[in-house]
Order: C-alpha cells, then structure tokens, then sequence
C-alpha cells in the first residue's frame, strides 16, 4: 500500500508542471502580458513552496554545478533587464520584460524540482501538448470552434502560428520517444506513430518555415542520440509520410489553405478534412498496432533488424533528398540570399502553403540590421529591454511595425547590450554543459526520455534564431521546465534549515508584487478609457491617476489622465500632462503625435507643428503624424 502511494505522489510533481504547461499552451493570450502575471504568480506560487519544503528538510533534487551556474546567470539577465529600466527608452516595457524573466525563472525552479522524476515528466508532458495540437486541428475541421478564423494558417490556441508550429516541432522528439521505444505497450507506441502523423499535418498547416526547419533539426538529432533507430525512422516513415500526404491534399482546397474564405466553403471542406484526417489516422493506427504485434511475435534477428534499419534511414534519406532537390528547383537557389535580404513585395508568395518553398526572410534581415544598428549605438548596456519597437520605427523602410527584430540573440544584444548577452549566453552554455552530463549519467528508458526532452529543447534554441520565442510563454514554459528537469539531479535530503524557511515565501511576495502591480495598473487604465467614453471625466481621472501611482512608467495612464482634464475643460492642466508624457518617452512618436493633436484641437496651428514634426522623424514611415503635421502646415499658413 505504502509503495503504490509513493507511486502516485511520485506522479504529483510532473502532474502539476503538466497543468502549468497545458494552461500556458491553451489560455496565455499570445505573447499577451496581461495573463503572463497569472501564469507567472502560480509558477511563482509552486517554486516558493518547494524552496520552503527544501528548507524544511524534505527531499529536494541535487543541483550540480553547471545548474547554479545557468539558474545564477538567469536570473543575472533578469535583474539586468529590470536595471534598464533606468535608461531604456520605452521604460514601461522594460518592466513587462523583467516580469517575464521573472515568470520563466519560477518556471526554471519548478524544472529543477522535475529533475528525479525525467521519465514521469516527458510522459506528462508529450500527453499536455497533444492539447492544442487537438485544439488547432479541431479548429481546421469545425470552423465553429473558431480556430483561426479567416486567415487560413494554423495559429489558434497560441494567436501566433510560428510559436504554434515551434510547439509542435518541440513535441515531435516526444512523439518519436513514444513510437520507438520497445519497452513501451503496444498502444502507447501505436499511439506515438499516430501522434507524428497528426504534429506533421499540423505543423504543415501552420506554414512555419521556422517550424519546418527546427522539426527538421529535431528528427537528425533524435535519430543520432537516440536508439533505437528503426522503429523511430519507421514511425517517421508511417506517421510523417502519412501526414505529409494528407497535409498535401488540405493544401488543394480553398477552404483549408486560402485566406478570405466564405464560412460555408471552409465549413465544408473542414468536414472533409476531418474526415480524411481521420481516416489516415486510423490507417496509421492499424498498420502501427499491426506492426508492432508482429515484431514481438516474431522478433528480428540481430542482422535482419540492422538491414531493415540501414533500408529505413535510406529510405529516409532519399526521401528528404528529394524534398530538398523539389524545394530547389521551385525556389531558384542561385537567388536564395538575394531573395532572403530583400523586402517582399509579392504578398501571395506570403500567404499561402507556396511560402514554405519561399526563400525570403519575411524582412527579417531588414529587422536584423535595424537591432545590429541599435546595439553600435548603445554596444554595452542596449537601448533598455522590450524597446526594439521604437528602434524599429526609427530606422524601417517598408510600412511593417514589430516589436521585436524575429532573432532573440540579437533582441538580446540590441536591447541588453553586451553585459544582458553574456549572462544569457554563459547561463544556456552551463546549461547545455550540464544536459549533457545528464544524459551520460542516465540509462535505459531514462536517458530516452531524457534524450527527447533535451531535443526539444535545442529545436527551441534553434529557432530562437529566426524568431522572437521569448516573447511566448506558450513554447517558453515547456523549454525551461523540460530544461530545469534535465539539470536536477537524483533527490537528497538537508538537514532542516528552518531560520530560512521565510525567505523563498518573501521573495515570492516581492516578485508577485512586481508581477501584479502593472496589470492592475492596465485595468485601471481600462476602466478610465471607459469612463472618457461614458463621459464622466472625473472618475476617468481618478482611475487613472491611480494606474499611475500603481505604474509611474506606463505611458497611457498620463495620456488618459490629460484627456480627462480635457473633457473638464481644464485644457492647461491637460497640456501638462501631455509635456510629462513626452518627457517620459522622448523616443517614442505616440506621445509627440498626441501632444502635436491636441494642439490642433485647440486651434493653435503654429504650436502643433513641432511636435508633429518631432512625431514624423521619430516615424518617417507612419502616415498619421505625417498627415497631421500637413494638416497644421497648411492651417499656420
């Protein structure tokens, strides 16, 4: 009895982190901040008390060097993101980022705590991410559901459908773990196989370049580290030949692979989707049980199996070498660069499944030289944390606006300077040091699960290259939980320690303050637009000089709070506040713009052309302060 309950309570911890991702993959509104501070508070609740528990003198997992080293340098770069508030040139984004460092280093701690239980956690988490898997598809197949919505491309749950296609292409190693392993029952290896087939169909249909690519990279690498090799390439073979197929055939109706459609047209070809899917995924399901019956029945020798592995993986091959061959052909490599570093300019080539055999960046390269050209300007501290949008804007040539350069190391650099890259640098090298002596220490069907989980992170870390993963919580909560696990160590016991038991409880209360205070400083601000549009302006300037005294960084509180004072009539009072807000964000054009309106309201011509003008150079390609400062051009005469 005793056993069979320390069995369950072994499956606790792994359980929790599997919560924890699943309402992060499902409900974190995209790269949203205002549902990060929740996610954040209840990872932050869970690692404060396991630290209380260590202290206590309860079991804690081992923490070898290279894991206090990476969590050390972690939360180094979160601390150095917080600093930049002082100098950033968008402050209040600032704090959002240290908020979010924040968030993944509760998320780390949890990680750490996972560390004995590998082989619980990878079971939790590749059943947790089959969720928005299903979510994604089931919206595909019912439109109803709402999905996507119009836009043809996968992106619901996450909102953003290169993080989806990211996330299932850190759940691909997992599904493989699952299809290949012998020691697994025939339904959790049927299962795997037909867990492939659906992670390709999806992750076609998100039309992520990106996620092709890491997915790609995951497949190579699980198939050097991992054994057995066999069954993992006859699992591609079936579930991702399979899946490649009926990805093909989505791509041929209009109401699964075009934008704009009419709600019957995609209704109607999502009943057959779902039909076809499922369909093929019976047949995959068969032919797997099937198969593996027939290998336990009627096990291969030792010779036999090496001829049909060498067979498989050659098959394999030829197959990638003719998708690459195809891809070339279509593409034109001869012009891959120059197509890569050019703006686009034809947006159908963009928006359909003909943009996976695209070569052009998307203008990531465009964003990549205006985050280098940022960081020659400020090369050691960087322009603050979370700003690169007001870069952006000061330094684009085409009318695309982003928040961030779609390149994390670079986002890194032009936003932390040298000293925030380093520490992010020297803590994912100590922990990719410490993941693979993990990996050495472990055997058997632990270190296949281990092996799986650190794949997952590297196609994380891989595509961290060509986009802006940080910034999602949704692919950000797996990697650093599956990345903390592969750094805890076996569990071992202290002597209680419990002067000290307060101390994870307080730094929980302080980050949590951190957490909280801007989001409820957003609310009031919210209800302050409200009360402006209900026309009762002296509840908004209540409201929102409460957002402010809650967040003295955040820019709309001081606008909303002016636009209040304006509808009382006090119009000097309002241009005051209007002067703090261009003082408090001197970079950003929104403030000028505003300030330069207001001017106008108020019929002075002469004194809203600076502004506006201030506004334009700040934004030479936005049209509103552009045609605003025209508008008051012609009106001074």
């Amino acid at each position: 009895m005793r056993g069979a309950l320390d069995r369950w309570a072994a499956w606790l911890l792994p359980g929790a982190g599997g919560v924890l991702v699943a309402v992060c993959a499902l409900f974190s509104s995209g790269s949203s901040g205002g549902r990060l501070a929740w996610l954040g508070l209840a990872a932050l609740c869970l690692a404060a008390a396991l630290g209380v528990a260590a202290l206590a003198g309860l079991p804690r997992p081992a923490l070898s060097r290279e894991a206090l080293v990476a969590l050390g340098f972690l939360v180094a770069f979160v601390a150095w993101t917080g600093i930049s508030v002082i100098w950033s040139i968008e402050a209040d984004r600032s704090w959002a980022y240290l908020n979010r460092g924040l968030a993944y280093t509760a998320f780390a701690v949890v990680g750490l705590a996972l560390g004995p239980y590998v082989q619980r956690w990878s079971y939790v988490l590749a059943g947790v991410l089959a969720l928005p898997l299903g979510w994604a598809l089931l919206g595909k197949a019912v439109p109803a559901l709402g999905g996507s919505g119009r836009v043809a491309r996968l992106s619901s749950p996450i909102g953003y459908w290169n993080a989806l296609g990211l996330l299932f292409a850190m759940a691909l190693p997992l599904a493989l773990w699952l299809a290949a392993r012998r020691e697994h029952r025939h339904w959790l290896r049927t299962a795997g196989v037909v867990y492939v087939y659906a992670l390709v169909v999806g992750l076609l249909l998100t039309y992520s370049r990106g996620g092709v690519l890491a997915a790609g990279a995951a497949v190579v690498l699980w198939l050097a580290l991992a054994r057995p090799r066999i069954e993992s390439a006859a699992a591609l073979l079936l579930g991702g030949g399979a899946g490649l197929g009926v990805a093909v055939w989505a791509f041929s109706r209009p109401g699964l692979a075009e934008d704009g459609q009419p709600h019957a047209v995609r209704v109607h070809d999502g009943a057959w989707f779902a039909v076809v899917f499922s369909l093929a995924a019976v047949a995959v399901g068969a032919l797997a049980y099937l198969g593996s019956l027939a290998e336990e029945r009627r096990p291969l020798s030792d010779v036999r199996r090496r001829l049909v592995g060498r067979a498989a993986l050659g098959v394999l091959v030829v197959g990638v070498a003719v998708g690459v061959a195809g891809l070339a052909a279509e593409s034109k490599p001869e012009g891959w660069f120059r197509e890569f570093a050019a703006q686009p300019t034809d947006v159908t080539q963009q928006a359909g499944p003909q943009r996976l055999a695209n070569a052009s960046s998307s203008s990531r390269w465009l964003w990549w030289k205006e985050a280098w050209h940022a960081w020659n300007g400020q090369p050691w501290r960087g322009t603050g944390a979370g700003s690169f949008e007001l870069t952006h804007r000061l330094l684009r040539t085409n009318n695309i606006v982003v928040t961030e350069p779609h390149n994390v190391p670079l986002q890194f650099l032009s936003e932390t300077g040298l000293v925030g890259f380093f520490f992010a640098l020297v803590s994912i090298a100590a922990a990719g040091v410490g993941v693979v002596r993990r990996l050495r220490s472990l055997s058997g069907g632990e270190r296949a699960a281990a092996t799986a989980l650190a794949v997952l992170a590297a196609a994380y870390v891989l595509h961290s290259l060509v986009d802006f993963d940080w910034d999602f919580v949704a692919v950000s909560a797996p990697f650093f939980l599956s990345v903390g696990a592969l750094l805890g160590g076996r569990l071992v016991r202290d002597e209680p320690r419990l002067v000290w038991t307060p101390v994870p409880a307080a730094v929980a209360v302080a980050v949590a303050l951190s957490l909280l205070t801007p989001w409820f400083a957003e609310r009031s601000t919210d209800s302050a637009r409200t009360a402006i549009a209900d026309g009762r302006p002296v509840v908004a300037y209540r409201d929102a000089r409460d957002a402010r005294s809650l967040n003295p960084l955040a820019l709309d509180p001081l606008l909303v709070q002016a636009a209040a004072l304006e509808q009382l009539g006090d119009f000097q009072g309002a241009r005051h506040l209007y002067i703090d807000a261009v003082g408090l964000q001197p970079l950003n054009w929104w403030p000028w713009y505003v300030l330069g309106r207001f001017e106008e309201g108020q019929q002075d011509w002469v004194r809203a052309i600076p502004p506006l003008e201030r506004s334009v150079k700040l934004d030479p390609l936005n049209p509103l302060p552009a045609a605003e400062l025209q508008r008051a051009r012609s009106h001074a005469g």
